[in-house]
C-alpha cells in the first residue's frame, strides 16, 4: 500500500483512538459518585441501575474496539496493514475506508460470523 494511503488510515485510526480512549473514561467513571439511593424511589433505582450496566457493556465494546484499533496502528507500523488474516489477500480500501480497522475481507469475515454463530448458536 501507498505511503499516503497508510498516512491517511494512521490518521483516522488514531483520531479514532483519542474517541475510543475518551469514551472508555467516561463510561469507567460513570456510577462512581456517591449517589444516595435511600432517597430514591424504586422506579429510580432501577433505573440507574440498568444505566449503570448498559454503559458498563458499552464501555466494553468500546475497549474490545479500541484493541482492534491498537492492532490496526501495529500492523501499519508492521507492514501488515490492509492484508486479511485468514486468507493473506488484501483487504480493499472502500472496506478499509468504512472500517480501518478491520482484521478480514469481506468473504472471510462472512465466514468468521458464521463459524461464532455455529459455535454460540
Amino acid at each position: 500500500m501507498r505511503k499516503d494511503r497508510l498516512a491517511h488510515y494512521r490518521k483516522k485510526l488514531v483520531e479514532k483512538h483519542r474517541q475510543l480512549v475518551e469514551e472508555v473514561g467516561k463510561s469507567a467513571l460513570y456510577g462512581k459518585g456517591q449517589e444516595d439511593d435511600s432517597i430514591k424511589d424504586l422506579g429510580d433505582q432501577a433505573t440507574t441501575a440498568y444505566t449503570r450496566e448498559f454503559l458498563f457493556e458499552l464501555g466494553n465494546g468500546d475497549r474490545r474496539l479500541l484493541k482492534e484499533v491498537v492492532t490496526a496502528l501495529q500492523k501499519i507500523d508492521g507492514g501488515t496493514f490492509g492484508t486479511c488474516e485468514r486468507c493473506g489477500e488484501p483487504i480493499v480500501e472502500k472496506r478499509l475506508e468504512a472500517l480501518p480497522f478491520a482484521r478480514y475481507c469481506i468473504d472471510c469475515q462472512r465466514l468468521v460470523e458464521q463459524e461464532e454463530r455455529m459455535t454460540t448458536g
